[in-house]
Formats: C-alpha cells, sequence, structure tokens
C-alpha cells in the first residue's frame, strides 16, 4: 500500500468502572509499561516485516488493518479483565507492526529517525499538556471528533483521487493526533484508576501516537524529495 494512502484510525475506550481499582501511581506506572511495550512491538514486528520483504496485499491489508484490529478494539472496550483486555491490546498493535513495515521502508533511515524523534517529544510535551491545561482540553472534544471525520473522508478521497495528496493535509492531520494526545490524556486523568482501565487508555494513546508518527513521517519524507 502505498506511503500516501497509510491511514489508522483513532478510538475511544474510556468511560468505565470497575472493581480492580488501584492508586495513581500503579495507574500510570501500568499505563507507561503497556504503552511502551506495544511501540516497542510494533517496532519489532514493522522491522521483522522489513527483513522479510512483506508486501501487504488487499486481503492481508483488511485482515491485519481492519478485521484483527477490531476486534481487539472490541475484546479491550468490552473486557472487565485487565489481561483480556491487554490481549485486545496485542491485537492491535502486532498487526499495525506488519503493516508499518513496508511504509516505514520506502523512507530513508535519517528520516525514520528523525520522524520518531520529532514523535516522541510531541508526544511527552502533549501528554504534559493534557496534564496541566485541563480546562482547555475539556472543551475541545467534539472539535476533534468533528476534525477526525473530515480527514476520513479526505483520505478515503485520497485513494481515488491523486491529485488530492496535499502536504497541508498531513500538517493538519499531525495536528490532529497531537491534540489527541493531549485530551486522550486529560481523559486518562479523570477516569476511575482501575488495572483495566490503566490498559484500555493506551489503546486511544497508541493509536494517536501511530498517527502522528505517520503524518511526521509523510512531511519529512517529502521535505527530503
Amino acid at each position: 500500500m502505498g506511503k500516501n494512502n497509510f491511514q489508522i484510525v483513532s478510538t475511544g475506550v474510556f468511560d468505565r468502572r470497575g472493581a480492580d481499582k488501584v492508586s495513581a501511581h500503579t495507574f500510570y506506572g501500568v499505563m507507561a509499561i503497556v504503552l511502551v511495550w506495544g511501540l516497542g512491538l510494533t517496532a519489532y514486528f514493522a522491522h521483522y516485516a522489513i527483513q522479510i520483504a512483506f508486501i501487504p496485499s488487499w486481503t492481508s491489508l483488511i485482515v491485519l488493518g481492519l478485521v484483527i484490529p477490531i476486534a481487539g478494539i472490541f475484546v479491550a472496550i468490552k473486557s472487565k479483565n485487565p489481561l483480556l483486555s491487554f490481549v485486545g491490546y496485542n491485537m492491535i498493535v502486532i498487526p499495525f507492526g506488519f503493516l508499518l513495515g513496508p511504509v516505514v521502508n520506502q523512507y530513508s533511515p535519517d528520516v525514520v529517525r528523525n520522524a520518531f524523534g520529532m514523535t516522541a517529544a510531541i508526544s511527552l510535551s502533549m501528554g504534559m499538556l493534557g496534564t496541566i491545561y485541563p480546562k482547555f482540553f475539556s472543551k475541545i472534544g467534539g472539535f476533534l471528533f468533528m476534525t477526525l471525520i473530515g480527514l476520513l473522508i479526505v483520505r478515503i478521497l485520497q485513494l481515488f483521487i491523486p491529485g488530492l495528496d496535499l502536504t497541508i493535509i498531513d500538517y493538519v492531520a499531525a495536528g490532529l493526533f497531537s491534540l489527541y494526545i493531549g485530551y486522550d490524556m486529560y481523559r486518562a486523568n479523570n477516569m476511575p484508576k482501575t488495572l483495566n482501565n490503566a490498559v484500555s487508555v493506551c489503546v486511544d494513546l497508541y493509536l494517536d501516537i501511530i498517527n502522528l508518527f505517520l503524518n511526521i513521517l509523510r512531511i519529512m519524507g517529502k521535505g527530503k524529495k
């Protein structure tokens, strides 16, 4: 699949309560571990996909990009068991790793490293801002959702109209998912502190970060060209 058409969507898995309440320290610690695990596993399988020269067919795109991840999201949302939610989380990050490999392989190592560094810096900064400025992020949920819908429509149109491949769209998408990181972190700060929620919130944060990375990668890759 062409690098100009690869897009992962964000989802919501928040408003759940449970009996497995933990301290805030444990809650954020589990979040950090699960998020790093998911990003690391994605990187591992992306590297493996490059090594075996994996080229996704339309069938594998549907299975790896839609069927398995959507099933994983469903498991993560519906499960009240943190271990089962973690299984659902892995059903998302592993297939995305396979799909990410061929995309990343189209760029030079320098571009990939720079995109990774910028993604990490923005993710950390927006996560902090989501905690420091809760009032701001509490007001932008509707705006982010409507912008996301518009972006998805544009991405679908790009599959059929090559002339819509505009760099400005990548900047808008990068800005959108940057704000989503702050917004999802704000919501994480205000949800019940349970192990299950700690695992589930990582689904949204993971998708935010992966989307941000892909758009930064495209922006930097076009700059090199």
